[in-house]
């Protein structure tokens, strides 16, 4: 502060433990300037020996002005509870697709796809449009299409920071990933599109 900080222009963004000691930063900065820092984004926080803490010794949305978190291995490296403002869980969260179709992103793939959807973001502010859902179990099933009304918000820079809690974002499997509007579309979702593709060709032709 003695510097010029200024704490409304400070954000700091983590991966996997990362994302959780951006956390104590954060928190350590409150107590000693009796101020928030503006923002953070973790990126899929680490869930190991954190899951079961409190708010004051893991991510917390108290933590900062507004605080992002960008889900992608919820039930591997990283945490499926909502610690932020605003939680946009990748593809459900919990497995990514992988960059081809044959072979599958594993747990560390799709915890550090959260990494690079982050990059892809901020080259395509506008692209990676998420829609709000009910509950966390509902972004995992990706089962918030149907959700009247349709709230969507942006993941990155450009989040609205008056649209709050859970949302499911869908994307392909190929860098830079946004899918934009077209990923609003239950028939765009890349898990559904597998899903059938699979399915027709298990069809025996009488």
């Amino acid at each position: 502060m003695k510097e010029g900080l200024d704490p409304k222009k400070l954000e700091i963004v983590g991966l996997s433990l990362g994302g959780q000691t951006m956390s104590f930063i954060a928190k350590s900065f409150q107590e000693i300037t009796g101020m928030n820092v503006s923002r953070l984004t973790g990126l899929d926080p680490a869930g190991p020996c954190f899951r079961n803490l409190g708010p004051d010794q893991r991510l917390d949305q108290a933590d900062a002005d507004f605080v992002e978190v960008v889900q992608t291995n919820i039930d591997g490296f990283g945490m499926a509870a909502p610690v932020g403002h605003v939680n946009f869980y990748i593809n459900g969260g919990e497995f990514q697709p992988g960059d081809v179709l044959w072979m599958p992103c594993n747990v560390l793939c799709s915890h550090i796809r959260s990494l690079t959807i982050w990059v892809a973001a901020l080259k395509h502010p506008d692209s990676f449009i998420a829609m709000k859902c009910d509950s966390v179990q509902q972004a995992r099933d990706k089962n918030c299409y149907d959700r009247k009304p349709l709230v969507t918000n942006v993941l990155g820079l450009k989040a609205d920071k008056t649209k709050q809690g859970i949302f499911y974002l869908s994307t392909n499997n190929n860098f830079p990933y946004y899918l934009g509007k077209e990923g609003l579309k239950r028939e765009n979702d890349f898990f559904f599109k597998k899903t059938n593709t699979i399915n027709e060709k298990s069809v025996i032709k009488m």
